[in-house]
């Protein structure tokens, strides 16, 4: 027996199923917001007087690469909101062990780095740390300087802020600023992604992203979020990206405590799925999107998964083969539970019973949420019913 279990998976009006599991609480978004806008005001009048900060060995570095005075440093930040909040994709985590996270992006003018960027990245993490270490101490935050291209704020057990710090040529921050700023939607500090306008986009080699150990690397986050977006579009007569999405995240948090099978890859891999299925999902079959990505996963994650947007940049390059043959029976898994459940069930019962395996309890423990879908046999062979014909009135024409 086939079944349609899209209800299990999305429902409308915030009735019960499992993507409105994954919304985070008003709560808990005041909580990030107010967090950002903390970061973003302390970088703000920290970077004001970002001379403050340097230490005296600091100093004679930074005035040998074209700052005349490193005491009067100063310069004025923009920021974006990035990654998962962006897209759409932000989940409510599955265990206490993980935390909610908002990514930021912090831009600054090409010209406080110098002509050769590569210099600058460690005096720039490390005034940013200095600003933000205050910060924490006052509001009880932690500051974590582990991750090799981002300044970790830990807010508390179930949250934390990560700021990653590009660099850009100083006349395209000022044209960023007008043209962001031209709309409220579009406002460089606002929290919801909007394309900029392509006419003052910039060519990815123009942005930098610093790193803490191989320095400044180029690097687009725009460029990422368009391609998302776009394909978002370009598949959104049949399903939802960000939803599908949202999905094979809430699985894998489900499975793992934490692990590198990153929401990037998730991405790519469900895109690339619905760039090459034969047949696209059913519109308005979440279960069916969700099948058509999970039997393509497993070979994908098997092999190399490529960077849309970088060339010949491997996204799952730092995995073990270890990990990378977990994450692909992981994957094997998933598309057998999900086949077996739409397409082999015997049971309503069994088809909930498998999706709460596949993501745990947040999928409803309701039948009723799933329906048998009559093959086209069945059909042929149910015996027609006999209708009365219909009574018809006397009719005058006129």
């Amino acid at each position: 027996m086939r079944y349609n279990a899209h209800r299990l998976l999305h429902q409308a009006a915030n009735q019960p199923c499992l993507r409105c599991e994954l919304v985070i609480t008003d709560a808990q978004k005041h909580k990030l917001q107010t967090a950002q806008k903390l970061v973003r005001d302390a970088l703000r009048a920290g970077l004001r007087v970002a001379g403050a900060y340097l230490t005296q060995d600091e100093v004679p570095l930074v005035k040998a690469h074209g700052v005349p005075d490193p005491a009067a440093l100063s310069f004025t930040p923009k920021f974006r909101t990035q990654g998962s909040w962006a897209y759409g994709t932000l989940n409510q985590p599955a265990k206490a062990c993980q935390q909610l996270d908002l990514d930021d992006g912090m831009y600054v003018p090409m010209s406080i780095v110098g002509l050769n960027p590569a210099v600058a990245s460690n005096t720039l993490f490390a005034i940013v740390e200095r600003i933000l270490g205050a910060l924490c101490d006052a509001q009880g935050w932690t500051l974590d300087t582990s991750k090799s291209i981002c300044v970790r704020v830990v807010i508390d057990a179930e949250a934390h802020l990560d700021l990653n710090i590009y660099a850009i040529p100083d006349v395209k921050m000022a044209l960023l600023e007008k043209a962001f700023h031209a709309a409220a939607n579009r406002a460089i500090d606002g929290s919801a992604f909007s394309s900029p306008p392509p006419e003052i986009r910039l060519d990815p080699s123009e942005i930098y992203v610093a790193h803490r150990t191989t320095g400044w690397e180029q690097s687009d986050p725009l460029e990422l979020e368009d391609w998302f977006v776009n394909a978002a579009a370009r598949h959104a007569s049949w399903t939802d990206l960000k939803r599908l999405t949202r999905y094979l995240k809430a699985w894998r948090d489900y499975h793992w405590d934490s692990c590198r099978l990153s929401s990037l890859v998730l991405m790519v891999c469900a895109v690339e799925a619905l760039d090459e299925a034969n047949t696209p999902p059913q519109p308005g079959r979440d279960d069916d999107g969700l099948l058509v990505v999970a039997r393509a996963l497993s070979a994908k994650i098997a092999g190399v998964v490529w960077n849309p947007v970088v060339d010949d940049k491997a996204l799952n390059d730092n995995w073990t083969t270890t990990e990378q043959n977990q994450f692909e029976l992981k994957a094997r898994a998933l598309a057998s539970e999900l086949d077996g459940a739409l397409n082999n069930e015997t049971s309503i019962f069994n088809v909930v019973e498998r999706f709460r395996r596949l993501f745990g309890h947040r999928v409803p423990d309701n039948a009723a949420l799933v329906s048998p879908i009559a093959s086209a046999s069945q059909v042929r062979s149910t015996v027609a019913a006999q209708s009365p014909s219909p009574r018809v009135g006397s009719q005058t024409s006129g």
